[in-house]
C-alpha cells in the first residue's frame, strides 16, 4: 500500500512539474491610476532562437512597419478592424536614429462617440542581457490623447536546451477622456488580450522557426 501510493507521489509530480509547469497565464488588477499586466507563454525553442526573433521583432519596430503587421502584431486588431469597444488604426512606426526613439503614428476610435486622428506615439525600446536572461524594457514617452504612460518589462528565460518562458509585465495609464470610461472589464477587451498576443506571436514564429530547421535537418 505504501508503495502505491508513493508510486501515485511520484506520478503526479510528475504531471505537475511536466503539464502544469507550462500553461500559458495572463493577468490584470488596478492599482490606481494604472492597470497592471502580467502574461507569461511557454516557447518549445533554444535561447538562441528565441532570441533572433526577439530582435526580429525590434528590427520591424524600428524599420519595417508593414511586415510586423504580418507576424509580431498579427491578428491584434491594429489596423482598423471592426470592435465595439475601440478602433485602432496604427499607421507606421519609425525610428529616429539620433533619440533612439520610435515615432509612432495612429488613429484611435471609439464607435459612435469620437474619433482622434494622427495620434503620435513616441516609444522607446531598450534590450539586454540580464545574466542568462533576456530584458527588453519598454516605454512610451508621449501618447497624445489616448495613453498617458506605459510601461513594459519583457523577460526571456532560458529553461533548458529546448525551452524558454516569455513574461511581459506592463503598466497602463491613460489619458483624460479615455479615463474616464474605461473599466477592468474593458481594459481586457481593449489592452490585456492584446499583450498576450503578442508574446504568442513571437512564440508561434520562434516555433515555427524550429519546425523548419528541424526538417532541414532531416534532409
Amino acid at each position: 500500500m505504501k508503495k502505491l501510493v508513493l508510486i501515485l507521489v511520484v506520478l503526479l509530480s510528475f504531471n505537475a512539474l511536466g503539464f502544469g509547469m507550462l500553461r500559458d497565464s495572463v493577468s490584470t488588477t488596478y492599482k490606481h491610476p494604472d492597470f497592471v499586466s502580467h502574461s507569461k507563454v511557454w516557447v518549445k525553442v533554444d535561447k538562441v532562437l528565441m532570441n533572433k526573433v526577439i530582435d526580429d521583432f525590434l528590427n520591424d519596430t524600428y524599420y519595417n512597419f508593414d511586415n510586423l503587421l504580418l507576424w509580431g502584431l498579427k491578428d491584434m486588431k491594429l489596423s482598423k478592424q471592426k470592435d465595439k469597444l475601440i478602433v485602432f488604426d496604427f499607421k507606421s512606426t519609425k525610428l529616429n536614429p539620433q533619440t533612439g526613439i520610435v515615432n509612432g503614428l495612429g488613429d484611435v476610435e471609439v464607435p459612435g462617440i469620437i474619433t482622434f486622428t494622427d495620434i503620435k506615439v513616441d516609444s522607446r525600446f531598450t534590450k539586454k542581457n540580464v545574466g542568462n536572461k533576456t530584458r527588453v524594457d519598454i516605454e512610451v514617452i508621449r501618447s497624445d490623447a489616448f495613453l498617458k504612460k506605459t510601461v513594459g518589462t519583457m523577460y526571456m528565460t532560458p529553461i533548458n536546451d529546448n525551452l524558454c518562458v516569455l513574461t511581459l509585465d506592463t503598466a497602463v495609464q491613460f489619458g483624460w477622456f479615455f479615463n474616464i470610461f474605461i473599466t477592468q472589464p474593458m481594459y481586457r477587451s481593449i489592452m490585456e488580450w492584446r499583450f498576450h498576443k503578442l508574446l504568442t506571436n513571437l512564440r508561434d514564429e520562434a516555433e515555427k522557426r524550429q519546425q523548419n530547421l528541424n526538417k532541414e535537418t532531416k534532409k
